[in-house]
């Protein structure tokens, strides 16, 4: 890339960088103007005082509200006073007859899954409250067949009769009822009711000959003789499944973890390039060659590791291969082509080349080269940091906006309540 084309790009990358600090700011505004308008469209018509000074009450069978008034003229100063409407309540007259309605509609209310009151077979839904304010308390003589929650309990060999009870009250008023039930067996196929009297026939025999050391399992059932076994346990195929998705989802893991591991190898190549050119450039500026400026890295390198004060990096791990290749013989212009093509990223080959064209011509305006290297390396570790730096902000909007919404419901929440 030319010079001025690199400018331009930096220039572009510049007013972007400028743009994405306010990114944050906005949605913040943006939320709280959203917020103010939510809240006050919904605080409109919330008076609940009217102009005549009267307050609606809660409709039959509503709950207590509570408001809090401010009151002028009560004291020098205007006061808050708390103020607590119960809701509507009938009359006695009114009570009877809505009592009289709900009870009209109450088999198609209480029946649930069963055709009717005289076929049940299945739970009941007793309600506790219906819609006309009325409240239900229940009552059932035979609980262990129909407790008073509607659920039916032990299994009948033939129809019973159950009386419920229910108490309906509205306010002081109140009224008894009583609905008659008709509880019939499950409905069963043929062979459901043979292994149902197979099942009970075998309990009581068990617990017939508790005190045996063995339970004889009968020979025959109505007239058929029987052959028993254990079936074997199965339905563990679902584990293969199990397996080779969790094997899928391993792979999948290890080529991700694959893929981080050289994104992160590459982006510390990177902003180890100006470092390694930088030292290059004093030390054959200093009169060292190529091969002796390399072999003086290397060993700083590991002295300063060996002292721990250097941990391990990428672009000193692929010298110090290349100067033990050396050691062993390698040419040097393999060893740098070699260095270059394990590195392989663009400025690493660039540099991979120029000691090799440097190898063949001499050292004569070396320094001048790496020089002007130096300063495109330079370039480049800046836009690199600017969009590291871009990705760390990037990551850090997730968290903000979370925290944002919380402060939302934290604020809506309360006034949600207080509106309703």
């Amino acid at each position: 890339m030319r010079r001025g084309e690199r400018e331009k790009a930096g220039t572009k990358n510049n007013k972007k960088e400028r743009k994405t600090p306010w990114l944050a700011p906005a949605a913040c505004i943006l939320g709280s103007l959203v917020l103010y308008g939510v809240l006050t469209l919904g605080a409109e018509g919330q008076d609940v005082v009217s102009k005549n000074g009267h307050i609606l009450r809660d409709g039959y069978g509503g709950e207590e509200q509570e408001y809090q008034l401010w009151v002028e003229g009560l004291c020098q100063e205007t006061v808050a006073v708390d103020v607590r409407v119960k809701p509507r309540r009938y009359k006695e007259e009114e009570a009877l007859d809505i009592f009289e309605e709900v009870m009209a509609k109450m088999e198609a209310r209480i029946r649930g899954g069963n055709p009717s009151l005289m076929e049940v077979r299945s739970d009941l839904l007793l309600p506790s409250r219906v819609e006309e304010g009325v409240r239900l308390r229940w009552y059932s003589p035979e609980p262990e067949i129909l407790d008073a929650s509607g659920k039916l309990g032990r299994e009948v060999e033939s129809e019973q009769q159950v009386v419920l009870s229910v108490e309906l009250s509205a306010g002081s008023c109140r009224q008894n009822y009583e609905i008659p039930v008709r509880i019939l067996p499950p409905a069963r196929s043929q062979e459901e009711q043979r292994i149902a009297k197979f099942q009970k026939e075998l309990q009581q025999k068990e617990e017939v000959c508790q005190e045996e050391a063995w339970l004889a399992l009968p020979e025959d059932f109505q007239g058929r003789s029987l052959r028993y076994q254990t079936r074997e346990q199965g339905g563990y195929e679902a584990i293969i499944l199990v397996g080779a998705i969790l094997a899928v989802l391993l792979a999948m893991r290890g080529q991700s973890e694959e893929k981080q591991q050289r994104q992160k190898r590459e982006k510390e190549l990177l902003l180890d390039y100006s470092d390694v050119l930088s030292k290059l450039m004093v030390l054959i500026g200093a009169g060292l060659t190529v091969r002796n400026a390399w072999e003086r890295m290397v060993l700083d390198y590991e002295a300063a590791q060996g002292q721990g004060r250097q941990k391990a990096r990428a672009a000193y791990e692929e010298m110090r291969r290349t100067y033990y290749q050396m050691q062993s013989g390698m040419a040097e212009g393999e060893a740098y082509q070699e260095f270059g093509r394990r590195c392989r990223l663009q400025p690493y080959l660039k540099l991979s080349g120029l000691l090799e064209q440097n190898r063949r011509s001499g050292t004569k305006n070396m320094r001048m080269i790496l020089q002007t290297e130096m300063s495109d390396a330079l370039e480049q570790r800046k836009n690199l940091a600017r969009r590291l730096g871009e990705e760390a902000g990037t990551k850090l909007l997730m968290p903000l906006f979370f925290m944002l919404g919380i402060i939302m419901v934290m604020i809506m929440v309360p006034a949600m309540m207080t509106m309703g």
